[in-house]
Order: C-alpha cells, then sequence, then structure tokens
C-alpha cells in the first residue's frame, strides 16, 4: 500500500498534537456516537478546530486497520491542507492518496490496493477526495470501490452536500459505513430558501454544537470587532440589477462598471474601503485579505495594454490600496483612464504590499502567493480576491477582513468571518477586525414596489443591511454577554472630512451598533406597510405572508425595542382603520385588507411576548414589567402566557392552541406533497389562505403544544409546508 504514497515510505507513525480536555471528551462522545448510529454531524464555527479533531477520529480508524474517506465538495486548499504534513512537508497518513483534479495518479493502481485493502484489512488507508473526482467519468471504479470497503467518510463543509449529487451519493453507502459530517453553517442557500443538513437523510443527527459567541467567551476563537462603513451610495447605481430583483437569487451582486461615471462610483467605494483601513488597522504589517464583488461584463480600456480585464474589482483594489489610483484625482476625468498595468510585482520582482489572487494566475503562482501572505512582517500583507479563499483557507494570523461585496448568504457570509476568528500564538494577534462597505437600499422599495413581495425578495434585499446579517450570525448563543464584556465589538464609523484633496485629515466617529436592529427593521416594515396600503385589489395574500414573516424577526431586548415596536404596533392599527372606511377599495379589497393589518397587528406583539418570555433571562422582573405595559399588556409577567393567548384570539382565524394542532397536522395526513392538487380550487384557495397564517401563529407556540413541536421539528411536515407555500 505504501507504494502510493512514496514519500512516507519509512514513516510508518502518525504523529499528532494532543487534543485538548474539552476536544478529548468531544472525541469519545463521537466515537461513542457511532457505536450505536450510523450518520451525525457537528455544528461548530468556522476556526474551532473541526479539522484537527476529524485528524484524530481518521487516526482511531486508520489505527484500526480501516479505510477511511475524508471527502470535500469541491476542490479547496482545504483538502491538500489536510493531506499534508506542513511542517515535515509530507503525507500526514503514510498510506493514503490525494485524489482531486490538481493530483493526478494511476487510477488502475489505487483500485488494486483498495481490493487488496478489501481482502487483507491489516493495515489503515486513508482517501483524501473532492466530489467531483470522485463522480467524474473516470472515478466509476474506484467510487465503487469507496462504497464498498469504507468503515468511515468524514464530510467536511456538509452543508454542501444538502440536496444534490453529494446528498445521493452519502445515501449510497451501506449500514457499515459511517458519516460524519462537519459544518459551521448548518443551512444552505439565500435566506428564505434554507435547507438543513438534517435533510441529507432521516437519520441524519446532531452530535455535538457551539455557537461563535461561546467559543468566543471561552477564548476558543477570537475576540471580534466588526465595523460598518456606509458608503453614501446608492447600491442601484453601483450594481447591476439588469435582472430587476431577479439579482438577488445568487450569491452576489454584480458590480456595474458600463459606464465611466459608474466606474468612478466604484473606484470611490473601493476608495472608502481603503480609507478605512488606513484609519482603523493600526499596524500596517498586519495581514488583511480583502472580498471583491463580481463583474458581469468584463472591463476594457483600463490598464496600459488596453485590454479586457478579468477579476477586475480584485485588480482595482490592490492599486486602490497600493496608492496607484485615487479617487479624488479622478474626479477631475470625466473618462477615467487607469494609468496602470495590474501586477503583483515591484520592478525588483518583489510582492507589493497589495496583490490579487484570481484562478487566471498559475496555480504554481498562486501557492507561492499565498506562501508569501502567511509570512508575518513581510510583503504581501493585502491580500485582494473575489470568491476564492472563502472556503478551505486556514491562516490563523490573518487579523483583519474588509468586505467590498454585498453577501446574500448567510452561509458564505458565516464563512467569511471565520477566516479572522482563528487565534494565533504567532503573530500576537488579540483580536479579528472586520470592515464592511454598506450601500443605501432604500432605492430598491422605490424602484421595484411591490415586487418586492415576490418570491421572498423581502428577506433577500434586507439581507443586503449588515445589521441584519449579524443579527442572523449571533441569534444563537450568549452573544448579549460577550457583547457587554467586550468580545464582540459591532460599531458604525462616521467620516467626516475635515480638509479637502489628498493627504485630508479625517475624524472617525464610532457608534456601537444595537442588536437587534429593531429601529432598521422596524424602518423596512413600515416601507413593506406602505406598499401594501397602496395596493387596492386583491386578497392580499403575498403581503399578508411577508407582513407576518417579517414580524416573526423581531426581538424585543430591552424597553427601546418594546418602544419601537409599541410605535409600529400603533401605525398599523391606523391603517386597519383607514382601510375600514376607505371607500375606494372594491369589495374583496374591503373585506380582507383590514383583517391583514389586524392579523400582523397581534402577531407582531405575539413575537414581542415570546421574546421577553423565551429570551429575557437577562432583564429583571421590574423591566419585564415596564415592556409589558409598553407594548400595551397589564404589567404583570406572572400573566404573560394569557397575554400570549389574547393574541391568538385577537389575531388569528384559530382561536386556540389545539385549533392549530388541526389546521397544520393536516399536512402531516398527506400522503404525498401532491394530494393537495386534488382539492377543490376553491377550497385549495380558502384552505390555503387559512393554513399559510397558521404556519406563522403555530411557529410561536412550539413550545406549548408536544404536538406543534413535533411538527415543526419533522422534516418531512416541513418539506410538505414548502412545498404547498410554493404553489400558486
Amino acid at each position: 500500500m505504501t507504494i502510493l504514497n512514496e514519500a512516507a515510505v519509512g514513516m510508518e507513525t502518525v504523529e499528532l498534537e494532543s487534543l485538548r480536555e474539552d476536544k478529548k471528551k468531544i472525541f469519545e462522545d463521537i466515537l461513542k456516537y457511532f457505536e450505536t448510529h450510523q450518520k451525525g454531524y457537528i455544528k461548530v464555527p468556522t476556526g474551532w478546530g473541526k479539522t484537527f479533531l476529524s485528524k484524530h477520529i481518521m487516526k482511531k480508524y486508520y489505527d484500526e486497520g480501516k479505510l477511511v474517506l475524508f471527502l470535500v465538495s469541491k476542490n479547496n486548499p482545504l483538502l491538500s491542507q489536510t493531506y499534508y504534513d506542513r511542517k515535515k512537508n509530507h503525507p500526514l497518513f503514510p498510506n493514503s492518496v490525494l485524489l482531486s483534479s490538481e493530483n493526478k495518479m494511476d487510477r488502475n493502481e489505487l483500485a488494486e490496493a483498495l481490493k487488496s485493502l478489501g481482502k487483507e484489512k491489516s493495515e489503515g488507508f486513508v482517501i483524501f477526495a473532492s466530489l467531483q473526482t470522485v463522480l467524474g467519468k473516470q472515478g466509476s471504479e474506484i467510487k465503487d470501490l469507496i462504497l464498498e470497503y469504507a468503515d468511515l467518510a468524514i464530510v467536511d463543509e456538509i452543508h454542501n452536500f444538502i440536496n444534490n449529487r453529494g446528498n445521493d451519493f452519502l445515501n449510497e453507502f451501506g449500514e457499515k459505513t459511517k458519516i460524519l459530517g462537519m459544518t459551521a453553517t448548518p443551512f444552505q442557500g439565500v435566506v428564505g430558501n434554507v435547507k438543513f443538513v438534517d435533510e441529507i437523510a432521516g437519520d441524519m443527527r446532531e452530535i455535538y454544537a457551539k455557537t461563535l459567541p461561546e467559543c468566543i467567551l471561552d477564548e476558543e476563537l477570537a475576540p471580534l470587532k466588526y465595523t460598518i462603513a456606509e458608503s453614501s451610495e446608492d447600491i442601484f447605481e453601483i450594481f447591476d440589477f439588469e435582472k430587476g430583483l431577479d439579482e438577488l437569487d445568487k450569491q452576489d451582486l454584480f458590480l456595474d462598471c458600463s459606464t465611466a461615471d459608474k466606474l468612478k462610483k466604484v473606484i470611490r467605494r473601493t476608495q472608502l474601503g481603503k480609507d478605512v483601513y488606513d484609519s482603523m488597522v493600526k499596524q500596517k504589517s498586519a495581514k488583511t485579505l480583502v472580498f471583491c464583488a463580481p463583474v458581469r461584463k468584463r472591463v476594457y480600456g483600463a490598464g496600459a495594454s488596453g485590454e479586457g480585464i478579468n477579476a477586475f474589482h480584485a485588480k482595482l483594489t490592490a492599486s486602490v490600496f497600493n496608492g496607484e489610483i485615487s479617487a479624488v484625482e479622478l474626479e477631475q476625468d470625466s473618462d477615467p483612464v487607469l494609468p496602470v498595468d495590474f501586477e503583483n510585482y515591484t520592478p525588483e520582482g518583489e510582492f507589493r504590499d497589495a496583490v490579487f489572487m484570481t484562478s487566471e494566475l498559475p496555480k504554481e503562482e498562486q501557492s507561492n502567493l499565498l506562501a508569501a501572505f502567511r509570512e508575518i512582517g513581510k510583503p504581501p500583507y493585502v491580500l485582494c480576491t473575489v470568491g476564492m479563499l472563502i472556503e478551505g483557507f486556514d491562516f490563523p494570523a490573518l487579523e483583519a477582513l474588509v468586505l467590498l461585496r454585498p453577501t446574500l448568504s448567510m452561509r458564505l457570509f458565516e464563512q467569511q468571518v471565520g477566516r479572522v476568528t482563528r487565534l494565533s500564538a504567532v503573530s500576537g494577534k488579540r483580536k479579528g477586525n472586520i470592515f464592511e462597505i454598506s450601500d443605501s437600499i432604500d432605492s430598491l422599495y422605490q424602484r421595484f414596489g411591490e415586487g418586492v413581495f415576490n418570491g421572498e425578495k423581502v428577506d433577500q434585499v434586507q439581507m443586503l443591511q449588515p445589521e441584519i446579517r449579524l443579527e442572523e450570525l449571533f441569534s444563537e448563543g450568549d452573544a448579549a454577554r460577550a457583547i457587554e464584556e467586550g468580545k464582540i465589538e459591532i460599531n458604525k464609523v462616521d467620516f467626516r472630512a475635515l480638509g479637502k484633496g489628498k493627504g485630508k485629515d479625517t475624524e472617525i466617529r464610532e457608534v456601537p451598533v444595537r442588536l437587534p436592529p429593531t429601529a432598521l427593521r422596524a424602518k423596512y416594515f413600515s416601507r413593506l406597510l406602505a406598499l401594501t396600503e397602496e395596493k387596492d385589489i386583491g386578497v392580499f395574500e403575498r403581503e399578508k405572508r411577508e407582513l407576518m414573516r417579517a414580524a416573526l424577526r423581531f426581538r424585543v431586548r430591552e424597553l427601546r425595542d418594546a418602544e419601537e415596536l409599541s410605535s409600529l404596533s400603533g401605525q398599523i392599527n391606523k391603517l386597519k382603520r383607514e382601510a375600514y372606511e376607505d371607500r375606494r377599495l372594491g369589495d374583496l379589497s374591503r373585506q380582507h385588507k383590514p383583517k391583514v393589518f389586524g392579523e400582523v397587528e397581534w402577531l407582531l406583539k405575539l413575537q414581542a411576548l415570546n421574546s421577553l418570555k423565551y429570551e429575557g433571562s437577562r432583564l429583571s422582573i421590574p423591566e419585564k414589567n415596564r415592556i409589558l405595559r409598553t407594548l400595551g399588556f397589564e404589567s404583570d409577567f406572572r400573566k404573560i402566557d394569557s397575554h400570549r393567548l389574547k393574541c391568538l384570539k385577537l389575531g388569528s382565524a384559530q382561536k386556540t392552541i389545539p385549533d392549530l394542532v388541526k389546521v397544520l397536522g393536516f399536512v402531516s395526513r398527506l400522503s404525498s406533497s401532491e394530494t393537495y392538487q386534488f382539492l377543490d380550487k376553491k377550497k385549495k384557495e380558502q384552505w390555503k389562505r387559512e393554513f399559510l397564517p397558521a404556519v406563522y401563529w403555530g411557529f410561536c407556540f412550539i413550545d406549548d403544544s408536544l404536538e406543534l413541536k413535533e411538527l415543526f421539528e419533522s422534516t418531512e411536515w416541513d418539506r410538505r409546508v414548502k412545498n404547498i407555500i410554493r404553489q400558486k
């Protein structure tokens, strides 16, 4: 077998650093779990050390003479990083092989080795592979042998395997193969179209989980400072909305550099990123990663050659950070011509302080660039890229991250944040710093009007706001305590120029950002109400669904939150009264519009009461009573459950929890999602109008009813609900 790893011949032992005591316990719990289960996953933040833990699990199976598969969804740096022992420059496991598009080997030789292993079972073997390679045209025999002989499959970033070819591959394994998934983000997709790891298989279970705030508090990850700099630019003017709000269905927005004026705005926005960096990164030798935005149409005429430029924004950003391009100087040019060649090297052949990394660079040059970036105290200090290095890039000494791209995926956002949360004893890093450039999204509501109600666009639009994403990021774990103790800082910066021209002095004022961002959510909720108010036909099904979904996003953590929600509730109540009296409405609208506002108002209050009950442990009883009074309820926290039931009775078509169970339980009795299609059209529409709101009301009472809890935790029920929602 060692013929597959000639570099490792003679090195039969696998040496790993010891696990910390807390991780030893997790290690033992995982092994014990697989004594009685086949599939499971751990959910921990990026940087926690899940790959290191997996090496110990691999070693356990390897020492027992078993075949282990370490699988990633695509070729990324993590695959080779896990395969190699970088300190000794040879594979970690003597009997192992790396299968990827970059690492070619004799498939026949590997096939014979696997067959031999299957017969002898005398020594362990580890296969490190990407899914694309295993499922490739030339890998069918290897795939079949892996499925036949593998004892353990460890799947990194298992969220990438939800409901796709990876999912199918994992379900082909027989019962003897244990499957351990690892993820920092157990859900996938744009918010509103979420898929969970549990959907990979019916018996996939969470073995262990720890949140980002918990890891920071326990000093397993670095403290985090997140700084938001508002660009004052209209997002519609900076990014390409050629296909309208459908652009939000992707993971990224594309920059619009199609005119000289738009190019100026892009440069000005990029310059703001450099200004934030120059002002707030105290150590200029600190290693900084910049995530840039993709450009849909290639940019021409920039640079000395005048040719089209790939990965334009990454190259542009490196030049801005190197001081080769200045937004101030370009303001005088009606048609800016960028007076540079995009180069990573000085005339002497050394790396510049800021460099770009793109897929078009030769693999060797990419490797050299990353190796140089990892050297502390030496250039390059700033590395600019678009989509590379978001996953699988392990560099604990990374101190700062600059986000110049709007992020529409919580999964990618968590991965980006995870680049700077690793601890590093080598660099002396004290905290991870993230700087995000944020744009105004108000124009999206104005330009697209009620179109924001289509296809869950409300969530996608609001995801463009950093505060909304940060609330989602810290929705689990004790983020409030981490913020109070200064382990997590979230600020906005206000740049006010005190002079003019190049080298102007700048005063920076940092303003703490409150989580939850109730005022911000209320602002966007009011925009949705205004759009609904303008509409005067129909039954408002889409509007009610999106308003109710938005209502469930609110949280009450302090009196100010309650005051803002009370004001919003008053606004909704006013719209309800006006709708009753609006004689311009048609009969159908007059029947439904006031009810929509009424249901939404009471659901909003119910959600406020829920968060007070279940998330208000840090508040004193007098504080809770003041919040109840502010929300319009009797100020006696002992009666909070009766207040919650009052909301249900006044706002819902179902007046009791058993009524909710009856309506929602109907879905579980459907033999398939297609059964819904056989309902009479009129009854279907009536039932759907009654059922969908019940989903949101029922969600508020899952801790009060075992039946509701079982329904909402059922993967099959959840899938059927989504199918019904999608149907027109």
